[in-house]
């Protein structure tokens, strides 16, 4: 009830504001993907999982799908259509409530209204949650060849890097120059560099270097047991960035890292997009690795960022408690 309350909220405030109010070009049911900001979506992993989620699930009822992603930029900024065509085509979209259907389902953990859904209308899918596992699990039985659908393979038949990203991620690979392994710190403010919804910096200094001088020691240690890998480190904290990056043989993304679900970045708009081009190489530079590791202590967040960027490509993943 809560979130259908929510999905008649959304659609009238959309509506009263919308400039797409025409009927759509076609009677089909047309499904999307929405990030467009008028609703909480979470990080950038967040709303992937929703958009690979209702992907799988007009994969497999042979239903159109497409993406609106326009909140805080313009996911065709980044990437671009692979083997399918998610870009929405002129005439298509609507925002008229006679139309559409809002399916709101943030913070649902079962894709139950998503598998009873019969859409008659166009629907528009809001969600931050990977519903992939159930999907499999309900339609195990009509599934091609009988074979669950795997993330990394859907993600990859959706997007490839447009011209800008693949550009950067050739540069980095080339001055990484072979294999290496990727190492993820996800410290979400304990460090006090990195502000995101109310989280807060530890208050005792000491307790705080503590932490650093903890991650970075175990930076070091995997240096020496393997001095011959080279290691990629990726994290929200430029503290720990800038100490780790003095570590021979440790390889950092160059850039500032910001909150795709925070305040949208102002003023010069080139380090905006510069911001969220980090997070994109970071994504994809964590893919490309021999394997995957999620570092971090109990108080250090366990981010879901690591996990499906070694999807992509199938990579070995290990989370570490230090």
């Amino acid at each position: 009830m809560r979130h259908r309350a929510k999905e008649l909220l959304l659609t009238v405030q959309i509506a009263c504001k919308s400039s797409h109010m025409q009927k759509p070009v076609s009677d089909q049911p047309l499904l999307i993907a929405m990030v467009d900001g008028e609703s909480f979506h979470g990080g950038m992993c967040d709303r992937f999982k929703g958009i690979i989620s209702l992907y799988a699930y007009c994969k497999l009822h042979q239903l159109p799908f497409r993406i609106r992603y326009t909140y805080p930029f313009r996911l065709e900024d980044f990437l671009i259509p692979a083997d399918y065509d998610w870009t929405l085509h002129p005439g298509e979209y609507t925002d008229n409530p006679l139309f559409i259907r809002v399916l709101y389902m943030r913070g649902e953990h079962y894709a139950t209204r998503l598998l009873r859904l019969r859409p008659k209308r166009q629907i528009h899918f809001y969600t931050n949650r990977d519903l992939l596992p159930h999907i499999n699990e309900a339609f195990h039985d009509k599934l091609p060849g009988g074979e669950a659908y795997d993330w990394g393979a859907l993600y990859r038949e959706l997007f490839k890097p447009g011209k800008e990203l693949q550009e950067h991620i050739d540069r980095i690979t080339g001055e990484i120059g072979g294999e290496y392994d990727a190492l993820v710190f996800r410290f979400q403010n304990l460090l006090g560099d990195f502000k995101e919804y109310h989280y807060k910096a530890l208050e005792d200094k000491s307790e705080a270097e503590q932490l650093l001088e903890k991650c970075i020691g175990y930076v070091q240690q995997r240096k020496k047991v393997s001095s011959d890998k080279k290691l990629l480190v990726t994290s929200d904290s430029t503290t720990f960035l800038k100490w780790v990056s003095q570590i021979q043989g440790v390889y950092v993304i160059p850039g500032t890292l910001t909150h795709m679900d925070g305040a949208k970045l102002q003023g010069d708009q080139s380090k905006a997009h510069g911001a969220y081009m980090k997070s994109f190489l970071d994504f994809y530079m964590i893919s490309k690795a021999q394997r995957v590791y999620r570092v971090g202590t109990e108080k250090m967040y366990n981010s879901a960022f690591p996990v499906f960027a070694a999807k992509i490509n199938e990579r070995p993943f290990e989370s570490i408690t230090l």
